[in-house]
């Protein structure tokens, strides 16, 4: 029997292939204002809100951890003009990200990581913020 994680990673890999087809594109910018092939329930409206509780500015580095397709992360980081670290332990999702943020001109300023979020490979101090979204 395979793993849990690699179960996981097999069914999450296929949402992100088909929340990248049109149809679902234009779901998610429906119901959530975005089109980062998002795979959870994070409004437009509510990133906005998020970035400014957490007082988002450039500088600073944003670590959205499980953050699967860069959403919110690559978004408020655009958004605010902060660096960005996504992180999730799907590669699939991971590659999206990667590719959401050379779209946007962010391949300088993020990094899209894989990794489980009980060992993140940051060290201590080295990010300003830290969210988490729909895990």
């Amino acid at each position: 029997m395979a793993s849990r994680s690699a179960d996981d990673s097999e069914r999450f890999a296929e949402r992100y292939t088909v929340m990248g087809a049109p149809a679902a594109l234009a779901v998610e910018t429906e119901a959530l204002g975005s089109d980062y092939q998002a795979n959870g329930y994070t409004t437009i409206e509510q990133a906005d809100e998020l970035g400014r509780v957490c007082g988002l500015a450039p500088g600073q580095v944003l670590v959205d951890v499980g953050s699967g397709c860069g959403w919110p992360g690559l978004y408020l980081a655009l958004k605010h003009g902060c660096a960005s670290i996504t992180i999730d332990r799907v590669a699939a999702g991971v590659e999206v990200s990667a590719r959401r943020a050379i779209r946007d001109g962010q391949e300088r300023t993020s990094l899209a990581i894989q990794a489980d979020a009980t060992a993140l490979p940051l060290r201590s101090a080295s990010v300003d913020v830290v969210l988490h979204t729909d895990l």
